[in-house]
């Protein structure tokens, strides 16, 4: 995988997609998956080159601290390529 993947985990819907809806306009990235993680969180995947991934990850980050609701956020440069298998059953809703 060429690709890098990005991952914020913020608390409430309506952050989630407020993130999502910044980090897609800031940056060149893809929506993999939201994943609920319980308790209200919710992890958002996303994907693209890795410059791109960092903006909007730190952009996401803004959006969700700003609305109190940040929790974590991670950057894989190329990840691992079996790691693509995890990807590709999130994009289908499989576990």
């Amino acid at each position: 995988m060429d690709r890098s993947v990005g991952l914020l985990e913020v608390i409430g819907t309506a952050t989630a997609m407020a993130c999502i809806d910044s980090m897609v306009k800031s940056a060149f990235v893809e929506v993999i998956s939201t994943e609920k993680t319980g308790s209200g969180m919710i992890t958002i995947i996303i994907e693209g080159d890795l410059a791109s991934v960092k903006a909007a990850i730190e952009r996401g980050e803004e959006v969700a601290s700003s609305k109190g609701g940040a929790f974590s956020a991670n950057v894989i440069a190329r990840p691992y390529l079996e790691m693509n298998h995890l990807l590709l059953g999130m994009r289908r809703g499989e576990e």
